[in-house]
């Protein structure tokens, strides 16, 4: 297929940029012109240039050695670099964190379905055409003399006027089965439909077993990309009508009770937010695990297993399930606690397991029950967890005790009665180790 370009000035398109990557790209344009190279701003920032959505991800590609110009890049211009030699791939790190990928333009070839690619440098047109979806198949030239023009061989503009999402041929989603996790999170998040036959092929391609080729840290990724969507409700209802969560581990599925729990996470989310502002929470990682919250231990430790999570990601994770619930029953309950109680129940909890517990009360529709849940949670989080004895370790050695398993049980007691206000100052904490030490010494 031949290349179409058509020009949009950059007052219309690039200079929907801010001033500052606006200016970037045109000192990164002039470098590639004294170098003799054909520089393009492509892939997702085009679109999102297009649809006037003010999200900046710069990637830029060369008809050349990308990783070479990024080297120089880096030099001109002070950045940090990273390379990725295999995908003729290079990243510059700016000041103020601003992060340019800067690649060779290339094919790529798959030896077997799910693996990863084999790269080998090529025009603009075949690396566009390598490209997920025609939305993110179009490029910007750089240089000087076309700066602003649009290189738009596939039809993308046309797409993301029509609102659709669709492949640029038919063994897209055997080559890369993340890409079905990636039409639907476009769709989702754009509004748009799947075309029909990428709606036919994509349904072709859940079917198979394509996605278990996946390697755990792969299919991960494309999971929480969904989960970190504004509202990735419906795209999660898609994924249990293709059957998709099979992959993370077969006894998943999304019942109507997971349903209505993904439904009243956003307003746990948001108390959470107000209350602790300064506790920043993973929202993908509460929402992955709301599709775990009422699934069996083995189902949760076989998914975690599968996705081959981290050691803190696994230790938040296990407590999607049983933990929860319990903890949401008990604050819940019209039985009387006392903050010590609610201390030992919660502290052993990660934060996102905190906005799961509410979300679980906030699920069973019960006013009474989601206001005990939410006085008790917020003391909890504003006060008690921050609370701790003035006496320690080595004030118990200095009052004569030799260390030991006495140790926790004298200074969590001593914890618990500060919480629970039958301690209020250090002169008494101290009167009441010292009997203490008196009855375990």
């Amino acid at each position: 297929m031949r290349a179409v370009a058509t020009h949009v000035s950059a007052r219309q398109l690039l200079r929907r940029l801010p001033k500052r990557l606006a200016e970037l790209l045109r000192r990164v344009g002039r470098l590639a012109d004294a170098e003799g190279i054909r520089l393009y701003l492509v892939g997702g920032v085009v679109r999102d240039l297009l649809l006037k959505r003010n999200i900046w991800d710069l990637d830029l590609t060369v008809e050349g050695d990308g990783p070479s110009f990024a080297r120089l890049a880096a030099k001109r211009f002070g950045a940090g670099l990273a390379l990725f030699e295999r995908f003729a791939t290079a990243r510059l790190v700016f000041p103020r964190g601003l992060k340019v990928d800067i690649a060779s333009t290339r094919r790529e070839s798959y030896a077997d379905p799910a693996a990863l690619p084999d790269v080998v440098t090529a025009a603009l047109e075949e690396d566009l055409f390598r490209r997920d979806f025609t939305v993110n198949a179009m490029a910007i030239e750089l240089n000087n003399a076309r700066w602003g023009l649009l290189h738009d061989p596939y039809g993308g503009r046309r797409d993301l006027r029509g609102k659709r999402v669709r492949v640029l041929h038919h063994r897209s989603f055997v080559d890369d089965p993340t890409r079905i996790f990636r039409a639907i999170r476009f769709a989702e998040r754009f509004g748009f439909r799947l075309e029909a036959k990428t709606a036919r092929l994509l349904t072709e391609a859940a079917r198979t077993n394509l996605v278990a080729r996946l390697s755990g840290p792969r299919l991960a990724n494309e999971i929480f990309a969904l989960m970190r969507e504004e509202r990735p409700e419906e795209a999660v209802r898609r994924l249990r009508r293709w059957r998709l969560l099979r992959f993370v581990h077969p006894g998943l599925a999304l019942g109507k009770r997971s349903e209505r729990l993904m439904a009243v996470l956003p307003k746990a989310i948001r108390w959470w937010e107000r209350r602790c502002p300064q506790l920043p929470i993973d929202r993908a990682m509460i929402r992955v695990m709301a599709l775990l919250a009422y699934a069996a231990p083995a189902t949760i430790g076989g998914s975690i297993q599968r996705l081959q999570l981290s050691a803190a990601q696994a230790r938040t994770m296990e407590s999607a399930g049983e933990r929860t619930t319990c903890a949401a029953a008990r604050l819940s309950s019209r039985a009387s606690m006392q903050p010590s109680a609610i201390y030992r129940l919660l502290s052993p909890l990660p934060n996102e397991a905190l906005v799961l517990v509410l979300a679980k009360v906030l699920v069973s529709g019960r006013r009474a029950g989601s206001t005990r849940c939410s006085r008790r949670l917020n003391r909890f989080v504003t006060r008690d967890r921050h609370i701790t004895t003035t006496v320690n370790g080595n004030n118990l050695k200095q009052l004569g005790l030799r260390p030991g398993p006495q140790f926790k049980t004298i200074l969590d007691q001593l914890l618990d009665e500060r919480l629970d206000g039958r301690i209020s100052a250090a002169a008494q904490e101290r009167e009441r180790a010292r009997a203490l030490v008196k009855q375990y010494g």
